[in-house]
Formats: C-alpha cells, structure tokens, sequence
C-alpha cells in the first residue's frame, strides 16, 4: 500500500512545495492532491504527476485539484444545464476546431441542488493527445460560472464517440450532411 510520505515525496520531487496545499492518500491508496492556483505550468505539472505517481505501488485512483476562490452568485440567477453548456462551448478542441457541446462530447450533465457540476463526457478516440487539456479546460470554465462551487468531470468511451453525435449546424458547416 502506497503511504502519504512516499506520495509527498515525489510530489516534492516535481512541483516547488510552495504550490502543494495538501496530500491525502486513503485506506484504499486514493491519492487526492491540491495545488496552488498559481502553480506554474499546470499542464505539465498535471501529466507529470499523474504518471509518476501511477508508478508507485498501491496507487487507486488520483485526483488532482487546484484551489480556487468560489465567485458568488450576485445576480442570483439559477446555474441552469443551459447556462453550463454555453459556457462549454468556450471550450474549442484545438485539433477539429469545434467546441465540445456542438462536438457531442458531453453525455450527461447535471446541476446539484448544492451548486455543483457533473460532466459525463467523451474524447473522439480513446488515445487522444489532448484529453487532460481539454478535461481541465472543461472544469476551468464551468468553475468560472459564478456560483458553481465545485466541478466533477467523468471520462468515458462508453459508447465510443462518432461523427453521428456532431451537432446538425456544424455537420452542415464541415459538409457532412
């Protein structure tokens, strides 16, 4: 069984322990780690850590996450699944040039009554270059909803993704209809 120490340690190893807010490793070796929110090059650091730390003997699952200020909700309107797909559509796949939702990444949704976010999603293929980008981009920009206090984002490829699930205006525009 992997221990908080040897989890510390390489954390350590790899971001300054400026930027590490905590370490928890569970009875069933989940790992959940929370860094700054100015830790530099994130996206590195992110993949790096994931894969050194599924190294170590005993690892479950890893859960990496950045501590962040939660924006109240001023002008008290409900956070609405409309209101969480919009703001998805900021979130363009750089290598196809259309956003997640009009993609048809994103299989489920949910608003909690306690203002958090699920995201039941896809890549276009299992070995997608991209995924940690464009997970992170994902819970960065339903994070960025005021109100939302928190964001869960679960990968799947159950069904596996096809061109069928592109939304009609952008089946239109790459010619597919």
């Amino acid at each position: 069984m992997v221990t908080k120490e040897e989890v510390e340690s390489l954390v350590k190893s790899v971001i300054e322990e400026k930027f590490i807010r905590s370490v928890e490793v569970d009875e069933k070796g989940n790992v959940s780690i929370t860094l700054s929110k100015d830790t530099p090059n994130i996206d590195d650091v992110l993949i790096k850590l994931h894969s050194e730390i599924g190294k170590l003997e005993g690892v479950g699952l890893i859960t990496i996450n950045r501590e962040r200020e939660i924006e109240e909700n001023s002008t008290g309107a409900p956070i609405t699944e409309e209101t969480v797909l919009e703001k998805l559509k900021e979130v363009i796949d750089p290598e196809i040039g259309i956003d997640v939702v009009n993609l048809g990444l994103i299989y489920e949704l949910k608003v909690n009554p306690d203002n958090t976010v699920y995201v039941k999603m896809t890549m276009t293929t299992p070995g997608c270059p991209l995924t940690m980008w464009i997970l992170r981009a994902v819970e960065d920009k339903i994070l960025e909803i005021p109100g939302v206090k928190d964001a869960e984002i679960e990968l799947t490829f159950d069904p596996p993704w096809t061109p069928d699930r592109i939304s009609p205006e952008y089946k239109k525009k790459l010619g597919l209809y």
